[in-house]
């Protein structure tokens, strides 16, 4: 008995590795350009993941029409974090080509975006789960905003290896 769930919860996990492997490794098709990164207005993102902003609209709003409001801002959100996860597989497949330079700290900076990357892809990929699961229960749940902060931090990473290719 004990059994079952421990197999559907592997199968699972074996699952979502093998699809953000798919992801970040064989659906990443751009040129290598920090320039084809799709712009991300993260303040609009920050907002609506701010949690002050959530318990605004829940104390001013009734519960039903808070509870459509916070939907849209949950499709707006995750509008933002697919663009960020798509982006996020570009900086992987940026930072593999840098991490091949002979240059050792060029390198070690590509692996270190590709590290970090990878990383995001992941929070992307958790955070759109959570969200989904808040799109059933608006008042339950309600999506990080600290996703804007690492995406900040690896695409400014990534904006700094082009200099580092150039020395």
């Amino acid at each position: 008995m004990v059994m079952i769930p421990v197999i559907v919860l592997a199968t699972a996990a074996v699952a979502f590795l093998l699809f953000l492997s798919y992801q970040v490794w064989w659906q990443s098709s751009t040129t290598g350009e920090i320039e084809n990164l799709s712009p991300v207005d993260l303040e609009a993102f920050r907002n609506l993941t701010d949690p002050e902003e959530v318990h605004f609209l829940r104390v001013n709003l009734s519960p039903k029409e808070f509870r459509r409001i916070q939907r849209m801002r949950l499709r707006a959100a995750g509008a933002y974090l697919s663009v960020i996860s798509q982006n996020a597989g570009r900086l992987v497949v940026i930072g593999r080509s840098v991490s091949a330079h002979p240059d050792a700290e060029t390198a070690a900076a590509g692996l270190d975006v590709v590290h970090r990357a990878f990383q995001l892809k992941l929070w992307c990929a958790l955070s759109l789960l959570k969200l989904n699961v808040t799109m059933i229960c608006p008042t339950l749940l309600s999506p990080s905003s600290r996703i804007a902060d690492r995406y900040l931090d690896v695409s400014s990473l990534t904006a700094s290896l082009p200099k580092k290719l150039a020395a």
